[in-house]
């Protein structure tokens, strides 16, 4: 009996969130743009996901264009890509295109870029090209230079490992796409179960695309193999894939945000959560009013239901938590 190869588990993720943010970008694009550009810059099979997201808005793409450009060292297009375009019975408005040279891509229109390669100088000139269009996006996938085995995380709500190793260079790589013209940055790690750790930074112009790409993060297969990793988490808990899930990494890192004693409204706690960490502004929101019913946080007004307008401050004891784990 012949065994049939298991899935990489980090492709097998990866693969279903570019789908299902797709599914979201592809129809807002192409209504508010007559033309648009999809990048595909990896190895793995992506472009052919992507154009069968794109063959399901067929009847969206009259009277528009999405220039579909594969980045290709040949410089031929991929004999199972171009039979993926004829069997989508070659739709008016999709082109197909490949390029060799990063630096020689044009792009026409809003422009989203998945950039997985071997050479990460190459992945990043492409991502600062991509970042010089207007409206782009970019989802990049780099190796950590420090992997960290399993047992130097848990699994959240477990037990407590501090980390003493430096700034993750995380924070460096948000800084540079931030730089490049991306300001609205996410990130996660993505751990199989043996320990081996791929980077994930997604990087919009368009503030209100980084909810839909949250929702996406989450929405993933939770039976993949793989679970979440914030590396500036200080006890770098690792956080099973679901809908609803475990907040402990959120619940740390917005005490230390409470941690100088000051006052913070609900709305700007949610914005941290979305731009700072793994998870959404409902999730700061389910993290809030679990402190608040233990006593960790004051809150103003002291009754009803949380809203974005709602102050709060961490009371003495939750402040000096955060400052412990620095030390």
């Amino acid at each position: 009996m012949e065994r049939v190869a298991r899935r990489d588990p980090h492709t097998a993720v990866k693969q279903e969130l570019l789908v299902r943010y797709l599914d979201a970008w592809t129809p807002t694009v192409l209504r508010s743009h007559r033309r648009a550009t999809y990048v595909e810059a990896s190895r793995d099979g992506s472009a052919l996901a992507a154009l069968r997201v794109f063959g399901e808005f067929a009847d969206r793409l009259a009277g528009h264009h999405l220039d579909v450009v594969v980045l290709s060292r040949s410089g031929d297009p991929d004999a199972q890509i171009a039979e993926a375009v004829r069997e989508l019975g070659e739709p008016a408005g999709l082109s197909l295109r490949t390029v060799v040279d990063p630096a020689e891509l044009e792009l026409a229109g809003p422009t989203f870029a998945h950039v997985e390669l071997t050479d990460e100088n190459e992945a990043w000139t492409l991502a600062e090209k991509i970042a010089t269009q207007r409206g782009s996006e970019l989802l990049l996938t780099l190796t950590p230079s420090r992997q960290l085995p399993l047992t130097g995380g848990h699994v959240a709500g477990g037990g407590s490992q501090k980390s003493t190793e430096p700034e993750p260079e995380v924070t460096a790589y948000r800084r540079r796409l931030r730089k490049a013209g991306l300001p609205h940055v996410a990130h996660a790690e993505l751990v199989d179960d043996g320990g081996r750790a791929q980077l994930l930074l997604f990087a919009t112009g368009v503030d209100k695309h980084l909810p839909a790409f949250k929702e996406a993060l989450w929405a993933v297969d939770e039976y993949a193999g793989i679970r979440y990793r914030d590396p500036r988490d200080p006890e770098r808990a690792l956080v099973d894939i679901s809908l609803t899930p475990q907040l402990a990494p959120l619940r740390r890192a917005l005490l230390e945000v409470l941690s100088d004693g000051g006052e913070r409204s609900v709305a700007d706690l949610q914005r941290h959560a979305l731009t700072e960490t793994l998870y959404r502004p409902a999730d700061a929101v389910r993290v809030l009013t679990t402190l608040a019913s233990q006593g960790a946080i004051s809150r103003e007004p002291e009754k009803g239901r949380l809203t974005p307008r709602t102050t709060v401050r961490a009371e003495r004891q939750a402040r000096t938590a955060p400052a412990q784990r620095r030390r």
